[in-house]
């Protein structure tokens, strides 16, 4: 996990009364979100440019909400492209359409029995403007990934375990980044990026999050004080 420090940036989605003249807030092609979901057992290189072995998510649009996949469901089917229409989440007298259009790649190759437990992001932009549009700054949408269905941290094997979370939200190296999670994925979810009021200073290159990651940190924290007590008693004899 790491987090980096973040400038701010004007980027704020003002869903006010305007015509859309491309579909959910759709921006250059190089400004393109690009998910690619290795096998852990693979041989292949989790990287950007490994682009015939993975399957490959694609989308052009920030979505004005957040929208969840389901890795299999989405994978496993037909489908190599699709719309989530959003519009009728678009403030009253806008006039358009929103929402998300995504393309698929290697659908044939998806394996139900793999665990795909390595994610490449890449959210670059490759003439950026200004300093705000350069790597390890807060970009246009967040991705979220999840070991659990619709989005969860609830384990598929354990009713009573829970899974940590996984998140990007900078911009990214032209090459991307690559994380590993000690888990099959399950599901991911595109979401808009949060607007200057709501950044705190910093943004996410493969963070750990989620109840899970909370209570690891508190695990060890309880052990560090513990460690601590142990010391201070042994010191005082």
């Amino acid at each position: 996990m790491q987090l980096v420090r973040a400038a701010s940036r004007a980027m704020t989605l003002v869903l006010l009364p305007f015509s859309l003249s491309v579909h959910g807030q759709s921006i250059d092609a190089n400004q393109n979100i690009t998910l690619r979901f290795f096998q852990n057992s693979a041989a292949d290189s989790c990287a950007y440019s490994n682009s015939s072995a993975a399957l490959t998510f694609t989308t052009e649009s920030i979505p004005i909400i957040s929208r969840c996949f389901d890795f299999a469901d989405l994978f496993s089917g037909n489908a190599t492209q699709g719309f989530v229409n959003q519009t009728g989440n678009l403030a009253p007298g806008t006039i358009g359409e929103a929402g998300i259009r995504w393309q698929l790649e290697n659908v044939d190759k998806f394996d139900t029995q793999a665990n795909y437990s390595r994610v490449l992001y890449r959210q670059h932009i490759t003439n950026p403007a200004n300093d705000d549009d350069k790597p390890r700054h807060y970009a246009d949408r967040r991705v979220t990934v999840y070991g659990g269905k619709g989005c969860t941290e609830k384990d598929p094997s354990s009713n009573e375990t829970l899974l940590p979370w996984y998140g990007f939200s900078c911009w990214s190296e032209d090459e991307g980044t690559c994380g590993t999670l000690p888990y099959s994925i399950a599901s991911f979810s595109v979401q808009p990026g949060p607007d200057d009021k709501n950044k705190d200073g910093t943004c996410w290159v493969f963070a750990e999050r989620g109840a899970a990651a909370h209570l690891s940190l508190s695990s060890q924290a309880m052990m560090a004080v513990f460690a601590s007590t142990s010391l201070a008693i042994w010191l005082c004899r």
